[in-house]
Formats: C-alpha cells, structure tokens, sequence
C-alpha cells in the first residue's frame, strides 16, 4: 500500500483522536464494509501501525441482503490481503421482527462488534453521518440521548469500545483522499433506494436546506456538541444521585427514592433499568410503577420489563434478569480461600453442580442440620429469590454449600474453600452472611 504522509491532515486527525486513557498497545477492529468511508479508515489506519501502540485487524458483516454480498466480502479480504490486515468476517441473518431493514442490519452488525476480541472497534461515521442523526433523531421525536447522536468512544460492552474518529470529516473529504491515493472501494446500491428516510434525507431532504444555508453541517455538528455537553452534564449528575438511592450493601432504598420530585423519580427509575440490563420500560410502565412506588401503604410489587423485571421487597427495589426465569441460579459464584471451607477435591467440576435448590435439601451445620429453605428464611432473602440460590451439589453428598452463606460442616476443612459471588450480596437482608449458623432441626 502507498504511504501516506505523516503531514497529512486526516492522518494526523486520527492519530490526534487515539483514546488517551489506552495506554500501552491497543488492539483496535476496524469495521470494514468495502465502502469508500470505511476504506479510508483501515488505510489511515494501516499507515499509523509504526506510530502507534496499535495492532489492528479488520470485521466485515456479511448480511446476505443484496446480491452483490459476497463480492463485497471477496473485496474486503483480497484488500486486507494485500494491506497485511487480519480479517474476520462475519455472516449474519437479518430477522427484521419489529424492526425495519436498516434497524435490523444495524442490531446484527453491532452483535457483531460486541463479540470482538479487540480493545475497540473502530467505525468510519464521518459528519455526513453525524448531522444525518441529528436530523432523523428529530423527524422521529427522539429525546436528549437521540439527538446528541453518536459519541467519539463509548463503551459498547464491559470489554469492547466504539471508536469514531471521524466524525469531524465530511465525506467529499474521505473521498477525496481515497482518489488521491488511488484506493479501491465498492459502492451498495442501496445507497441510493430512497424509500429509505436516511438516504431521501442525504438526496432530497438536505441539498435545498444546504443551499439556502451554506454552513449547515457546521452549525448542526455544533448543535450535537453542544447536546452531548449537555447529556454528559445530566449523565453525571444522575450517576452521583442514582448512588445516592443504594446503601452500602448495593441495595436500592425505596425510601430515598421517594424524597425525590416526581420527575426525577421517573428518571431514576428509567436509571435502574438500564444499569440492571432489564431493557428499556415504556414511558406509561415509568409512570404507572412510579405511582406504585411512591405509595408508601405498597409493600411488594413487581415491574415487568423487556428483559427481566424490578421487584419491590422490604423497602427495596431488587433486579431480576430473565435468564432466571427457566430455573437457572442468579448467579455463578466463584471459590475463594477462606479460612474453613470445603476440600479443594469437592469443588473440581467433576465433583459437584451449581444448580437452585430442591424440596427436601439440607446442609449440615456446627450444631445441627437445616433445611436451605429455612436457611434463606433466617437469612432474609426475599422469597422470589429463594428458588434462585446457587448450590454446589453432587450425588453422594447432595447439598455441600449455599453461596455466600454456609458450606458443609462435616466434610469442610481448614483453609478451605467458600463460594462466593458479589450479586448475591444484596440480597442478604439479616446480619452478616459469613457467620456460623445455630442449631437447628430438620
């Protein structure tokens, strides 16, 4: 591949966005389409290898929707070829469901992205891109987070970042660059189908607003940084009050949250669901469980939500994901040592399970056996929470510890081993869940 100078205004503008807090070699995966965009961005790319702590490879998602998908991936990885580029490309279905073609392309694209091996993915959104969203934001009636569009970096999970570090280029200048260094690039047809909001925007919708205001994108990619400013501001004050809501156990306090303005116990109810990975609720479900809520005669209750539910309990409000709906234990803990517990023979994977409690099991303790049912009761668990406790189980023995609790007394030893996982603290309402437990029988 040509070099391109270390002068170069793209090049440096790349180089000047490298994540600061990336210390040390990064891996970066560049989202690769074929697409002149994403062209320039593995060439940038490519030619910083030697300037920065970069290991870079590339992904192409192979949707299957048009008829010339599979040159395009041919393309993508005769270019990687000859640029020295590991390639991964990934053949996904698009299952349209609710959603239209270009939401349902995206989510599987992004699906993706979040299963990279890498520090980031990188992306080649540019300022075309950036006011599009602004505006298609507002054609659909998005709130704050919709309109500030799309971030430099953020984190796409809690290992894979989203890195944009184009956004301030307009794409006559990438294209620019690729005929300027002589670079390939296909063009999707689709581009072009206008039944699309998105590409009738970018065709008729802007050139008559472009005319009539010659710096238009200038003054839309201003308005974005102001509302990203302004969405930073109110992402940290929420953070700072949502912390404010839990003790130091973890535990939401329903209490707290009734001191707050009707509109910011909204808000923080909106918080809770998506730090909790419950999906996102409705306006109505807010308004309707805010009410529920705020009812200090409500004792228990229950919000239903796309991806689990929030339950009311003892004057705190508790996450349950969906994945506990088919039987599977809250959470899967992990051994630690711990100054008496079970023999590490007892904890390999061929000497027990982790599975949730059944009628009928018992753990024998100092002074006595107890039923694990009896166990969470003493313990305060809340009862949705019962069915749910991990146990390390196995034929001979059946029940030989309850997480974060007790482990078998008669086959535990010193410097031993407890099993542990942190999400289940929060659900230990009654003293300390490491001490011994008194007599009881069965």
């Amino acid at each position: 591949m040509a070099n391109t100078p270390k002068n170069n205004p793209l090049r440096q503008l790349v180089a000047q966005q490298w994540p600061a807090e990336k210390a040390g070699r990064f891996a970066v995966e560049a989202g690769f389409s074929g697409g002149v965009d994403s062209v320039v961005l593995l060439h940038i790319l490519c030619s910083l290898r030697n300037e920065l702590p970069l290991e870079l490879s590339a992904v192409h998602v192979h949707h299957g929707l048009d008829a010339a998908a599979d040159e395009w991936a041919a393309f993508c990885r005769e270019l990687c070829g000859q640029w020295q580029v590991p390639l991964r490309v990934e053949r996904v279905r698009v299952e349209f469901g609710g959603l239209g073609l270009e939401a349902a392309a995206r989510a599987e694209r992004y699906r993706c992205f979040a299963r990279s091996r890498t520090d980031a993915v990188a992306l080649a959104h540019h300022a075309d891109d950036q006011a599009e969203t602004l505006l298609l934001a507002a054609l659909r009636g998005g709130g704050l987070r919709a309109l500030a569009a799309m971030p430099a970096l953020r984190a796409l999970n809690e290992r894979v970042s989203l890195w944009r570090p184009l956004l301030a280029v307009s794409r006559a200048e990438l294209v620019e660059y690729a005929r300027a260094h002589r670079l390939p690039w296909v063009e999707d047809d689709s581009n072009a189908d206008t039944t699309l909001l998105r590409n009738w925007l970018r065709r008729h919708g802007l050139p008559p607003w472009q005319e009539r205001m010659p710096k238009l994108q200038s003054q839309l990619l201003s308005s974005v940084s102001q509302l990203q400013r302004d969405l930073a501001l109110l992402d940290d004050y929420t953070e700072s009050e949502h912390r404010s809501l839990y003790d130091a156990a973890g535990r939401f306090q329903v209490a707290s949250w009734r001191q707050l303005s009707p509109l910011r116990q909204a808000h923080q109810l909106h918080v809770f669901a998506r730090r909790h990975h419950l999906g996102s609720p409705s306006a109505a479900g807010v308004r309707q469980f805010a009410d529920t809520l705020a009812n200090p005669a409500v004792l228990q209750a229950e919000w239903p939500l796309p991806r689990g539910r929030a339950v009311l309990y003892a004057g705190r409000l508790f996450a349950v994901p969906n994945a506990q709906a088919n039987g599977q234990p809250f959470a899967q803990p992990a051994w630690q040592p711990a100054p008496h517990g079970l023999p590490e023979n007892l904890i390999r994977p061929e000497s027990g399970i982790w599975r949730t409690p059944e009628p009928g099991d018992i753990l024998p303790l100092p002074h006595g056996r107890k039923k694990i049912s009896r166990l969470l009761q003493e313990k305060k668990v809340p009862p949705f929470m019962r069915a749910l406790w991990p146990l390390w189980a196995n034929e001979q023995h059946g029940c030989l510890a309850a997480a974060n609790l007790q482990t078998h007394c008669k086959l535990s030893v010193p410097n031993g081993w407890q099993a542990r996982a942190e999400e289940l603290e929060p659900f230990i309402l009654a003293g300390s869940a490491h001490g011994s437990e008194g007599e009881e029988a069965t």
